[in-house]
């Protein structure tokens, strides 16, 4: 701003305040020059007169011309030539009259030029301006320098160590390097690390001992509940043996129905009680498969049927057909178990004469709504937030209405670790409605049709039939020597590498029939893999089946988009292996499954390995277990320690990475248990953090795991082996 006002004002108006001041001191000249004429004009001595002139001419350099004219004639008396006049850029007329007794002698024109002048006054003053910029300049870069020394290198320091505070580091104090606002900022700061530290060790001891009284209180509660249940049992026997004693009064018939009665109340609560501990301490089992969704609340509404006539309520299904030929992957047993809690509820809760009304709903985005509403008493929005607390029956403990108070929050748990979601909506005296939102899978998309098993199995017993060439990209050893060993008994030629880009180089110059591809892998994808052969029409006949752990909406979407033609969860099992292969290829499999009866080891001995799962993935040859728990052996430790590493460094990827390979060889060899722990430290990595209890679990599954498998090894191995 400063170097404009000075080019474009300052400069222009000092060039104009310098021609003013010298064209003024020019016209004092030339009025003394008109006194000094006066006496030549008079006398008519024109030759003094041009001798003063010209005198005065090289006396003034800026003079360039004078013209005088005489007042009473009108002649030109000098110069003797012709006049040009101002002719050139800056000259300026001067104009004087010679006057002698208030009687005009002559008439006097002065042509001056201050240029050069101004010119060498504009040098000088650039000059002046550069050496001040210059000056500026470094007052400038040493301001610069001292804010960078003294605020804005310790506040980048700050700033750093409010990002390791927030990762945790609590080592990251700031050196205080200096006594201003500055200093006392990191001093607080300082201050602040201190105590959250300290903070942060009493939350540790306290969550540890709140963990470990958790664990206690689970522990104690599931003990005394399966102890209640031996006596129970017997309680409820012979109350029941009561209606068939002939000799039994009436009294006592009556009283051992309600002592039967009592004793399912209990049993209900002992029950409930006993899903929440293993809630609680994650031990709850599921077994998740497709499941036609239909079939099942038709069951649930049976089951009920009785209870909703002795009730006189009535029941109304609503979009029930809506659900044909579509199933969700979800653990039977235990949807029903939601299904039956909403409905024993919507019963006990409901008005005289009410309604209950179960609608079903297909959601554009391939998701199913099912409500379960009642025209009961209902609630308000403030009792929302203790409807799902465990105990709590939002008053009804004092009512005549059985109940534990703990169904809804098993019914939450149980509905979101099926990848489900639960939400509810009531109003005072109008009644509830409890919503369920799963994802839903068409029939015909699933692989794993039992009765297509059983069906194509009948046509792969035929002797010399074409024998079927399979590529396999999958980057985990173990899981590659399951699908070996389960390749090999169906008589099928395979080849494995361990990436996409592997399998992309293979297929340039062989022919394979099938490609078995995992979806997360290294170098290249099973999804990018898919759309580079899609892109070739020499390859567009290749059979892409995608083997994958994450079988969600999206996963299955994205493998049918990018062109595969079916997929196959992990762990794969041998029936489901056969019959997708033989549905999505043109030849038979030369190969017939053969079970032989083998004594299954003790599942106390192996608690942490699913030896029905193994069978059905390998069959019952020990020595193929044994080959595929070595591959897990001499790999999977690396898994582990890499999987501690990143979680230390906070490196989110790759632990995510790691932790999905090490979930899926842990299918692979029937560790469930270690596999959903893997599992859920993927999804914390997915989320940018780390559980360090799920890295204490990982460790010590993984430790039991291994024990059980070294085990399984040394017992079964054959001595050639």
């Amino acid at each position: 701003m400063l170097i404009c006002l000075f080019v474009f004002y300052t400069l222009p108006e000092q060039a104009r305040w310098v021609n003013d001041g010298l064209s003024k001191t020019a016209q004092r000249s030339l009025q003394q020059l008109s006194t000094s004429i006066t006496t030549p004009l008079l006398t008519r001595q024109y030759a003094e007169l041009y001798e003063e002139i010209n005198n005065q001419l090289e006396i003034h350099p800026n003079w360039k011309a004078i013209k005088i004219i005489d007042a009473e004639t009108g002649n030109q008396l000098y110069p003797l030539d012709s006049w040009n006049g101002a002719i050139e850029r800056g000259d300026k007329l001067l104009n004087q009259d010679v006057v002698f007794l208030d009687k005009p002698l002559a008439k006097i024109t002065l042509v001056v030029n201050f240029t050069s002048e101004i010119n060498e006054s504009s040098k000088l003053h650039y000059t002046l301006i550069y050496i001040q910029f210059s000056i500026l300049l470094l007052i400038l870069i040493g301001l610069a320098w001292l804010v960078d020394l003294r605020i804005t290198s310790p506040l980048r320091a700050l700033e750093h160590a409010f990002t390791r505070l927030a990762k945790g580091d609590f080592e990251c104090h700031v050196d205080k390097q200096q006594h201003n606002e500055v200093g006392s900022v990191i001093h607080g700061f300082n201050q602040m690390v201190n105590d959250i530290a300290g903070n942060q060790q009493k939350l540790n001891s306290l969550r540890i001992q709140a963990e470990s009284a958790s664990k206690a209180k689970s522990d104690f509660m599931a003990s005394m509940s399966h102890e209640l249940r031996t006596p129970l049992n017997a309680i409820l026997g012979l109350a029941q043996l009561y209606d068939y004693d002939q000799s039994a009064s009436e009294i006592q018939k009556n009283n051992a129905k309600r002592i039967y009665g009592a004793g399912e109340h209990l049993l209900l609560l002992i029950n409930d009680v006993l899903d929440l501990t293993a809630i609680e301490s994650g031990n709850m089992q599921f077994n998740f498969e497709y499941v036609p969704i239909k079939r099942v609340i038709e069951e649930s509404v049976e089951f009920v049927n009785e209870l909703i006539n002795a009730q006189s309520i009535s029941l109304h299904l609503e979009g029930l057909n809506s659900l044909d030929g579509l199933c969700f992957y979800i653990d039977e047993r235990r949807f029903k178990q939601v299904m039956l809690n909403l409905l024993s509820n919507a019963i006990k809760y409901n008005k005289p004469q009410g309604k209950i009304y179960i609608r079903c709903n297909v959601l554009n985005n391939r998701q199913c709504s099912i409500s379960v509403a009642d025209t009961g008493y209902g609630f308000t929005e403030e009792d929302e937030s203790r409807l799902f607390k465990p105990f709590d029956r939002l008053g009804a403990e004092t009512s005549k209405i059985n109940g534990t108070g703990i169904g809804l929050v098993i019914t939450r748990e149980l509905v979101e670790r099926m990848q489900g979601k639960i939400t509810v909506q009531s109003e005072v005296n109008q009644g509830s409605c409890f919503n369920l939102l799963f994802n839903s899978f068409e029939q015909s998309t699933i692989a794993s049709h039992k009765q297509v098993a059983t069906e194509n199995s009948e046509h792969t017993n035929a002797d010399a039939l074409p024998i079927l060439k399979v590529l396999v990209a999958e980057d985990q050893v173990t899981n590659q020597q399951v699908l070996k060993q389960q390749l090999t008994l169906l008589g099928v030629q395979s080849t494995f590498v361990s990436n996409g880009e592997q399998a992309w180089q293979i297929l340039q110059d062989n022919t394979f029939d099938v490609l078995l591809t995992d979806i997360q892998m290294p170098l290249l994808d099973g999804l990018e893999l898919t759309k580079r052969i899609r892109e070739h029409k020499r390859l567009n006949d290749l059979v892409i089946i995608a083997v994958t752990a994450n079988i969600i909406k999206k996963n299955i979407d994205d493998c049918y988009t990018v062109g595969m033609n079916g997929f196959l969860t992990k762990p794969v099992e041998l029936v489901q292996l056969k019959t997708l292969l033989i549905e999505h290829s043109s030849v038979a499999i030369n190969a017939h499954i053969e079970h032989t009866p083998s004594v299954e080891p003790s599942t106390a001995m192996y608690d942490q390995l699913d030896m029905s799962l193994l069978v059905s993935m390998l069959g019952d040859d020990t020595d193929v277990h044994s080959m595929v728990f070595n591959a897990f052996i001499q790999t999977a430790g690396e898994q582990v320690k890499l999987i501690k590493a990143y979680a230390d460094s906070q490196n989110y990827a790759d632990l995510s990475f790691q932790s999905h390979g090490l979930k899926s060889a842990s299918k692979s060899v029937a560790a469930i248990k270690l596999a959903e722990i893997c599992q859920q430290i993927e999804h914390f990595a997915n989320d940018s953090s780390v559980d360090e209890q799920l890295i204490k679990d990982l460790t010590f599954n993984f430790e039991q795991v291994m024990t059980q498998l070294s085990h399984y090894c040394q017992q079964h191995e054959s001595p050639s082996n």
